[in-house]
């Protein structure tokens, strides 16, 4: 018996992108709370938006239309690698049968992305599975960030930023 006789097939949330973003964050896939909120990272208890708000100064309170639009203004798109799949929970542990984003078409059709921040580990790993391709050519930089996922606590907010700080410094040489 598969997962999708289990439990339903979940989608994901489009990318929020535009033709000036140069770094575009992927995480592996939305929580539940970001899937009922149609959000990413809609867990008031992820750190994602706090860190984005302090690297780009805006009020990481603010309407999730407000922040989109701050981040995208930044140059920073996010989507996840993880188009579909079904899970119990939000753990990306409990992923099974997942499909992927058609990453390599987006990076086709947004071509001044040249940098890509995974947001934790799954989200590197399951990208490394579905789209070999992206590590190939070495077009675009990329690099594993700490997930700023409640479930990964070991690192404290401040630690977290000052990793993440690399997304000011990308967007600061191109």
């Amino acid at each position: 018996m598969s997962a999708t006789e289990l439990w339903p097939v979940l989608t994901g949330l489009p990318p929020l992108i535009d033709e000036c973003s140069r770094v575009l964050v992927l995480g592996s896939f939305p929580s539940k709370q970001s899937l009922a909120k149609q959000e990413y990272y809609g867990n008031a208890q992820n750190h994602f938006w706090q860190i984005m708000a302090k690297l780009f100064e805006f009020d990481p309170q603010a309407p999730y239309r407000g922040r989109t639009m701050a981040l995208i203004a930044s140059g920073v798109a996010v989507w996840d690698v993880i188009a579909e799949c079904s899970r119990e929970g939000s753990g990306d542990d409990a992923i099974q049968d997942a499909t992927a984003n058609p990453l390599l078409s987006l990076l086709r059709d947004h071509p001044h992305v040249r940098h890509i921040a995974f947001n934790g580990g799954t989200a590197l790993r399951t990208a490394r599975i579905f789209v070999p391709d992206l590590f190939e050519d070495g077009s675009v930089e990329w690099r594993q960030f700490p997930s700023t996922s409640p479930r990964h606590a070991r690192l404290k907010l401040e630690d977290k930023l000052a990793v993440w700080r690399q997304l000011k410094h990308w967007l600061s040489v191109q």
